[in-house]
């Protein structure tokens, strides 16, 4: 017979480590199919989406470099229940504006991720970069037109012998607003030319998150990611395969982040982290991480979609926000960039969290 204590041990041990391995369950999944046009614009690329809690919509950014239609941001009503994901209704396309209340020109921006502020009605998104390879990352009105852009450390902006800046298309794929609302987060997919390498089958990349200061746009603190190495061999030419840092959403004073790593003839997997600042080192004004001794923050598993799991051919993930409450538990909603590409779709997954 067990002391009373041991069991009772054993019990709490027991319970903890169910919760430790509840994971978030599935309530439905939409798609969209490529080509289809809206408008007579076609909808696609969704690289971002965020979910405005007031009216019950998503904003969806495309990361469509004004080579299908003028670079724009889609306003989503998905209609989601216990049940499962019972429509997606596309209710306004909104071209994106430059300073001088222009469209964009061809390849002038590469969008990558939106937010929405609840406290000013306004959006911030992402550009991996223009022309020139050169990063941006702004805030607008959510018709579209411009409102300011956030001055970027030299750090990030591609010098002509690249050996500085962010890297052609592994650039700033990820924004949040802090829960209290100061302060916008934004990630690179890897690491800075001068910083490290790219992900590889041996190694990860060292991934930026860059603070601002939303009431000042001044830089407050720089931090370093450690993406996971990619995750397996191509098996079909030209055996491209990659991982980066996709999304990340705010989670209290954590950070949900989306690693999404791909392999011609294999697929996708979809990594879902934990991330936490505890301990992480500022690397604010440090021009390169290379050969420093740094912190980074730290990640914990919180989930992982594989080709298959819960029925589903996952697509290419790149976007994640928490949506409505759902029989009193928060909602996480994930959407794929199709690429434009006729072998993928837009996908839209709904889960419940524990």
């Amino acid at each position: 017979m067990k002391a009373p204590f041991v069991a009772l041990f054993l019990a709490l041990a027991t319970s903890a480590a169910a919760q430790e391995m509840q994971k978030p369950e599935l309530i439905g999944a939409i798609t969209l199919p490529t080509g289809l046009k809206i408008g007579g614009i076609e909808f696609g690329g969704i690289s971002g989406l965020d979910y405005d809690p007031r009216e019950n919509i998503y904003y969806a950014i495309s990361d469509d470099r004004s080579e299908n239609a003028p670079a724009r941001f889609y306003k989503l009503k998905l209609a989601i229940d216990g049940s499962g994901v019972q429509s997606l209704d596309v209710l306004e396309t909104v071209t994106l504006l430059d300073k001088a209340g222009k469209s964009f020109a061809l390849k002038d921006v590469d969008p990558e991720s939106i937010r929405f502020n609840t406290a000013t009605g306004t959006i911030y998104w992402s550009s991996e970069g223009d022309k020139n390879g050169r990063p941006f990352i702004g805030e607008a009105k959510t018709d579209g037109s411009f409102i300011r852009e956030f001055a970027l450390p030299e750090a990030y902006i591609p010098d002509e012998g690249k050996t500085r800046g962010v890297r052609n298309n592994l650039s700033f794929e990820s924004l949040t607003i802090t829960p209290d609302g100061k302060t916008l987060l934004a990630g690179t997919e890897n690491a800075l030319t001068q910083d490290g390498d790219k992900a590889t089958l041996d190694h990860g990349s060292r991934s930026r998150i860059i603070a601002f200061d939303l009431a000042s746009g001044n830089v407050t603190a720089e931090y370093a990611y450690d993406t996971d190495p990619i995750f397996t061999k191509a098996t079909l030419p030209p055996f491209w395969n990659d991982n980066g840092l996709s999304e990340f959403v705010s989670d209290g004073n954590d950070l949900l982040t989306v690693e999404r790593s791909f392999a011609m003839g294999v697929g996708n997997r979809i990594t879902l982290y934990r991330a936490s600042f505890d301990g992480a080192s500022n690397v604010k004004d440090v021009p390169s991480l290379a050969n420093q001794s740094v912190t980074s923050l730290s990640k914990k598993l919180f989930l992982q979609l594989n080709e298959g799991d819960f029925g589903l051919d996952i697509d290419n993930i790149e976007a994640i926000t928490f949506g409505p409450m759902i029989d009193g538990k928060r909602t996480l909603i994930l959407a794929s960039d199709n690429n434009f590409n006729h072998g993928q779709v837009s996908q839209f997954i709904a889960l419940k969290l524990p």
